[in-house]
């Protein structure tokens, strides 16, 4: 056990926390304390202590309730439970709750430092555990930028650079040409490399729950605020903050986030303290920024705040070169996932190539994962990808090839197009309706109208 191991003693009577204040520190343990929950929720989140030993029975909140805020927060922290009026079903109740014991008041001081290693030596193997699996985790789930093209290796040198450093970086680029995945290397190439990695999607936040959702909130802050959250950035803490489709984001909730980049300083819904976020952004976006600060649709500020080191990734259309070893990495991948031999035949490259991928490298993997199962065992051929890149438009149901009817022939054909254009972007509808032509909001009219989804 290391000697400044942290234990911190909660309990509402003072004279109760300065004797187990003395026995603890005279077995070699650093001791913090607090009077009730709160105070020690605030020494919680100012340091996470090694162990927590609480008392059961307090004015102000008990505590289970205590062990469950430790539990709802994600701490690792272990918790020991004492009491002089517990019960059995007390007992029961705190170890089903996630206690790591239940002691009895008057408590041996011997047997106290007993439980307590051993509480801290169960927190070292979660801990090991954790970071084991983590490991696992990273090693399975890590992906790199596939493809030997100078375009490529451009993208591959800013990351190197920018990689290290703290800077905010933007990344921009078509849908479907790997933003998220040049985040993932960024992060993985800084000294936050080892700390969360954690994104969000700005255009799914409704501008309501901007707060809550980047900032946290407490419990009772506001209507249906039932428990505590935690925000992003707090969540991201020490590490990386990804603000996926930040173009998305509206004027008023723009302001906010601006705020935060600014000064670093944000406050929790509910919380009258000022918190201070450390957390390297990298935002993404498939906008052209400049145009919409122009249309004053974006503020400008925000925009200069955010390309602090701007990294633009190609299209695949301007890289083919590259495409062999892409198919062959999506192809590794799916036979990875138990999806059987799924082979290419050198036929169907040239096809590929032929083609512009307007959805860029998504499209391509969609096509390879639908094509591998059509195939089956074959190998994937011309034949198989053409038919999936240059289908022929269906007529309508029932009517026959030689159906010259102007209006279900072009319901039947529009109906084709807005399809394709949803499995290139895989559902987002604002990436469908962008190659569609047509504005986001007009989509729903044409997915009420043919039935799609």
């Amino acid at each position: 056990m290391a000697k400044s191991a942290t234990i911190l003693v909660v309990d509402d009577e003072v004279y109760v926390r300065n004797s187990l204040a003395e026995v603890l520190q005279s077995e070699g343990f650093a001791v913090q304390s607090a009077g009730s929950l709160a105070e020690a929720a605030e020494r919680l989140a100012a340091a996470e202590p090694d162990v927590v030993l609480s008392d059961l029975r307090m004015s102000g909140g008990d505590g289970l309730e205590l062990l469950k805020f430790v539990r709802r927060q994600g701490y690792a922290t272990p918790v020991v439970l004492m009491t002089g009026v517990g019960t059995l079903r007390d007992a029961v109740e705190a170890i089903q709750g996630g206690a790591y014991d239940f002691l009895q008041k008057p408590v041996d001081s011997q047997q106290l430092a007993l439980v307590l290693r051993r509480a801290l030596e169960h927190r070292e193997l979660v801990s090991e555990v954790r970071t084991l699996r983590g490991s696992v985790r990273e090693a399975a789930g890590k992906r790199e930028l596939v493809g030997q093209s100078a375009a490529l290796a451009r993208v591959r040198a800013l990351i190197e650079q920018v990689g290290p450093t703290d800077a905010t970086v933007l990344v921009t680029g078509e849908s479907g040409t790997g933003k998220e995945l040049v985040g993932e290397q960024v992060h993985r190439a800084s000294a936050r490399a080892s700390k969360n990695l954690v994104r969000v999607n700005c255009s799914a936040v409704p501008p309501t729950l901007f707060e809550s959702e980047f900032f946290g909130h407490r419990r009772g802050a506001f209507s249906g605020a039932v428990s505590d959250r935690v925000g992003r950035f707090a969540e991201a803490q020490g590490g990386t903050l990804v603000l996926d489709e930040i173009g998305t984001l509206p004027p008023e909730m723009q302001a906010k986030l601006l705020r935060v980049l600014e000064n670093g300083e944000y406050q929790v819904v509910g919380e009258s303290r000022t918190r201070v976020a450390d957390a390297r952004v990298i935002a993404l976006t498939n906008e052209n920024l400049p145009e919409r600060v122009a249309k004053g649709e974006f503020r400008a500020d925000l925009y200069y705040r955010i390309n602090v080191f701007p990294i633009a990734l190609p299209p695949l259309r301007t890289h083919k070169e590259d495409l062999p070893q892409i198919a062959d990495a999506i192809l590794a991948g799916l036979r990875d996932a138990g999806r059987g031999p799924v082979r290419l035949d050198p036929s169907a490259l040239e096809v590929l190539q032929s083609y512009d991928w307007p959805g860029n490298v998504r499209e391509l993997r969609n096509l390879l994962e639908r094509a591998s199962i059509v195939a089956g065992l074959r190998p994937i051929d011309a034949v198989l990808v053409r038919a999936l890149l240059e289908p022929t438009l269906s007529l309508s149901p029932g009517a026959g090839s030689d159906d010259l009817n102007l209006r279900r022939n072009l319901d039947a054909a529009e109906m084709q197009l807005v399809q394709r254009a949803l499995d290139r972007s895989e559902g987002r509808k604002k990436d469908a309706a962008e190659m569609l032509g047509i504005d986001p909001r007009n989509l729903g009219y044409y997915l009420r109208k043919h039935g799609l989804s």
